[in-house]
């Protein structure tokens, strides 16, 4: 130990090691800060949500026998509630995709939904978000169309990098979705009513 106090290339040495150890304390911390906390659940539009497989097969239900109606060459329409949009994105996300999102929630008000999820990120861990928007279904797949992220306490040099990470997992999570008609979606207060054309 005396070497790098006593010569000049020992105090030299000292120092960047300092440096170094006090950057990868301040890295270390802000890792942990990204990764505590967050901004909570959405407030559904109408009680609780319950996720279960049984809600995500009722949606599967709901909208294979809608999406019957439209191939059959009439328009027809589909309600959903919270509980089993909820429940089928969940299942989707993490039993169909490779996207990292867990505890997914949707929330349904008048004119925008709302979503809540944990995300695995970097190095393991995982932040809680919440994404305000709406869904654009007049493509051949979903389009997110956001209006806030708001991310657990990150540091305010990697939020944009944070942010971008959740709009690319959300655009892989929607891109193997195919839509086979026109739907046009009316959202309120627990519930989304898709209205669709042949």
């Amino acid at each position: 130990m005396g070497f790098f106090w006593t010569s000049p290339l020992g105090m030299v040495m000292g120092a960047v090691l300092t440096v170094i150890a006090a950057a990868l304390i301040f890295a270390g911390i802000n890792v942990v800060l990204a990764f505590s906390g967050g901004p909570g659940p959405c407030t559904p539009g109408d009680g609780p949500i319950t996720v279960t497989v049984a809600n995500a097969v009722t949606f599967q239900e709901k909208w294979d026998s809608f999406d019957r109606i439209l191939d059959g060459g009439s328009p027809s329409s589909v309600t959903l509630s919270e509980s089993e949009v909820s429940s089928r994105a969940d299942q989707y996300i993490t039993q169909e995709t490779d996207v990292d999102f867990k505890d997914i929630r949707v929330c349904l008000h008048d004119g925008y939904g709302e979503g809540t999820a944990k995300l695995e990120a970097l190095l393991g861990l995982t932040t809680e978000v919440r994404v305000k928007g709406s869904l654009d279904l007049t493509g051949d797949t979903p389009s997110a169309q956001i209006d806030d992220i708001e991310i657990g306490n990150v540091p305010g040099f990697i939020t944009g990098a944070v942010e971008s990470l959740v709009q690319d997992a959300i655009d892989e999570a929607l891109q193997d979705i195919n839509l086979k008609h026109t739907y046009t979606p009316n959202l309120s207060e627990g519930q989304a009513q898709i209205d669709g054309q042949p």
